[in-house]
């Protein structure tokens, strides 16, 4: 007999929540005497070793006066006496998983078809092997080190977690996104790849698996070693109900990564679950290191909520250096294990930086005027043209710079998201005239003086997979009276506002959390009137928006998500209807396509319109699993008309530049930066002068002449025709 059969063993349950967050390991017996934990756990083991090395030894003996009936139920679960590579016969992991605690190698072995273990010697031969040392550095050898980096940000995080509940603030890119290194790195230049943790990489002949070799310098920032098995366990993590991220639990679940193989404690391998042109970039991952969370919990939120993870990126965020409603300080690491390599050597140059809370932005351009913060986003038209003019002393005395950097990359997607189950705007005449009566002609002429232009589909700026010919609707009170009209909106009221046989206006909340943007909004209120529909506006702290459209509790939101640079966009999580209810599937459609009563709301996912159109479901469904880059083109098209139809996404504007100022002190390469720049900081190529600094204050306060020409630049090396 090669099987045995115990009870119980398939419930693999995540662990209910601690009851204290002190002693984790010691529990209270019933004698009331503490119980070590992992002393039991590993107790249990033995004895349940030993006790199947007696039984195996009876069976070989031939006693037959063992009922196995007797003690094992029909309904028992099947255990193989040859576990696999992740554990031995006698149920000791596999030597790269020593250190996990059990709940984690649990976890893995019960998703054993995700996760393995083999030899180097299975690693395919004739693999190419590339490591990305043949492209050029984009940053300059002229950068120096030091200094603090003077910034500021809207609102106080609320958490320094990354993810979960509140992670998805505005400081979390200086955390992670524009900090923290995944394997390998899309260089913003060329279609190529540069070395991050991973100091070279293949792609297997399906297409799909891609092999890693980690450099062996990358470290953490508390000084632990990036080991093959923390990408095991960033699936752990991932997936697990405890870090309350359902767009994450999904983003990694084992529909798209089917599996992991360690080879060593460097070398390891990730399939995807389709062939993909971009495959290299999608399995790019950032580890989590699994010496620091060991297993998560229901204490999980509470005992990270200030407690920062170890990065592998340049500058770390501590306890110490948090003022609590004011500010944040990062500080760069002095060994950091990257410092010195290509691609890096030159860039990440200040000491500190400094994140500011300045809730205002009026009153940060005012502090920025000062020189207390060293560089000011000047998109917005009013800042360029009239608060920090060509002639301003500070720019004609050559303290401060204009800068005109002309990029190429997907646009920030700002638009007006109408969340489709909300009425009135769950009726798609009401959506399509609200599109009509949004007069951003005039938005553009009026605040942005025709420097930005009208974005059109929902996936701009991705080359063939964006719609070549889809037109945004166009401002126009006949066509916006025409569509709610068929909505039962026919008379208008004293005011002018629109009203039904009820007697109920025509009336909707537009949300936002951008301050600064204002204006534009009581352009479009103004002008949605003439159309007879009442907007009514609700300015946020930024994070409050966010939360308010995550819980899904507005009827329009003005927001915007940065764009990945990649070679198709995404939209599964913005418009697929698995993240607008929990049902799953179709099985929140009746059999006419039409939504079924009492569905669940699912928070915290980026589908801020609620799209669920099961049509739409379907064809995003054939877009994910498509390999050919061909039909996946033909597929975005199709799916950028569908949505247009759908209308539940006004487009607003793009702009094929970055606008900042900067003080002088600030200094960045000949080419100011990379082609795919999105942001200023993204890639922190600039540097701080300090003995320059010191020379423009000096003669600021003095009123001294430091240029005889306004300090304005444009750099136009990447400018599109």
């Amino acid at each position: 007999m090669s099987l045995l059969f115990f009870n119980g063993c398939e419930d693999h349950q995540l662990k209910p929540p601690r009851e204290s967050g002190s002693e984790p390991s010691r529990q209270t017996g019933e004698s009331g005497l503490p119980v070590d934990r992992e002393f039991a756990r590993e107790l249990a083991r033995e004895l349940g070793r030993e006790f199947a090395r007696e039984l195996s030894r009876q069976l070989n003996e031939g006693n037959s006066s063992i009922q196995l009936d007797s003690v094992f139920s029909a309904n028992s679960v099947q255990i193989d006496r040859d576990p696999g590579s992740l554990v031995d016969m006698d149920g000791r992991p596999h030597p790269l998983l020593a250190h996990c605690s059990e709940d984690v190698l649990e976890f893995y072995q019960s998703h054993a078809d995700c996760f393995a273990i083999k030899s180097l010697q299975e690693i395919p031969a004739g693999l190419n092997w590339k490591d990305g040392l043949g492209e050029e550095e984009f940053s300059s050898p002229d950068a120096k080190r030091g200094g603090t980096w003077n910034v500021f940000m809207r609102d106080f995080p609320r958490t320094l977690r990354t993810i979960g509940p509140d992670a998805n603030g505005a400081f979390r890119s200086y955390l992670s996104d524009y900090n923290a290194l995944s394997l390998v790195m899309s260089h913003p230049n060329s279609d190529g790849y540069y070395p991050g943790l991973a100091s070279s990489w293949a792609v297997a002949d399906d297409r799909k698996t891609v092999y890693f070799r980690l450099d062996p310098d990358a470290r953490y920032s508390d000084g632990k070693a990036v080991r093959s098995s923390d990408f095991f366990f960033l699936f752990y993590y991932m997936r697990s109900k405890h870090i309350q991220a359902p767009w994450y639990n999904d983003f990694f679940g084992k529909d798209k990564f089917l599996k992991v193989t360690l080879f060593d404690s460097h070398t390891f391998s990730i399939t995807y679950y389709k062939a993909k042109p971009d495959v290299v970039e999608r399995v790019s991952l950032r580890p989590v290191p699994e010496h620091f969370y060991g297993e998560l919990d229901g204490e999980y939120l509470n005992k990270y909520q200030w407690l920062p993870e170890p990065t592998t990126g340049p500058y770390v965020a501590t306890p110490e250096n948090i003022d609590k409603g004011k500010s944040v300080t990062l500080v760069r690491q002095n060994d950091w294990w990257a410092d010195q390599k290509k691609f890096y050597r030159y860039r990440f140059n200040p000491d500190k930086i400094k994140v500011s809370v300045v809730r205002d932005y009026n009153k940060a351009f005012e502090i920025f005027l000062k020189g207390e913060i060293d560089m000011f986003g000047l998109a917005k038209t009013e800042f360029w043209y009239e608060k920090l003019t060509d002639k301003n002393l500070l720019v004609k005395n050559g303290y401060l710079s204009k800068v005109t950097f002309f990029n190429q990359t997907p646009p920030p997607s700002y638009a007006l998201r109408i969340n489709s189950q909300k009425a009135p705007l769950d009726n798609q005449n009401i959506r399509i005239g609200f599109h009509h009566a949004m007069n951003f002609k005039l938005v553009l002429e009026k605040i942005f003086r025709g420097d930005y232009v009208r974005m059109n589909t929902v996936a701009d700026g991705y080359g063939a997979r964006s719609h070549p010919t889809l037109q945004a609707r166009t401002f126009s009170v006949e066509k916006a009276v025409e569509h709610f009209a068929k909505a039962g909106y026919l008379k208008r009221g004293p005011d002018g506002i629109l009203v039904n046989k009820k007697g109920e206006r025509l009336s909707v909340e537009i949300v936002t959390g951008y301050k600064h943007f204002e204006d534009v909004l009581v352009v479009l209120k103004e002008e949605a009137k003439k159309a007879g529909l009442e907007i009514k506006l609700k300015i946020l702290e930024s994070t409050a928006a966010w939360k308010t459209a995550g819980e899904k509790n507005h009827q329009v939101i003005f927001s915007a998500f940065n764009s990945f640079v990649e070679l198709f966009p995404r939209y599964w999580e913005p418009f697929h209807s698995d993240n607008a209810y929990q049902q799953d599937g179709d099985t929140k459609y009746r059999k006419d396509g039409r939504l079924k009563d009492n569905l669940v709301i699912k928070t915290s996912t980026n589908n801020f319109t609620q799209t669920a159109v099961r049509e739409i479901d379907h064809l995003i469904n054939q877009y994910r699993e498509e390999e050919s880059l061909e039909r996946i083109t033909e597929l975005s098209h199709q799916l950028s008309e569908m949505i247009h139809e759908h209308g539940v996404w006004v487009p607003a504007w793009k702009k094929p530049w970055i606008r900042i100022g900067h003080w002088n002190w600030i200094k960045f390469p000949q080419d100011w930066g990379p082609k795919e720049t999105r942001d200023y900081e993204e890639f922190q190529v600039f540097w701080i002068d300090q003995s320059e600094k010191k020379t423009i204050l000096k003669a600021k306060l003095a009123g001294e002449v430091l240029s005889d020409q306004p300090t304005v630049r444009i750099y136009d090396k990447y400018q599109s025709n």
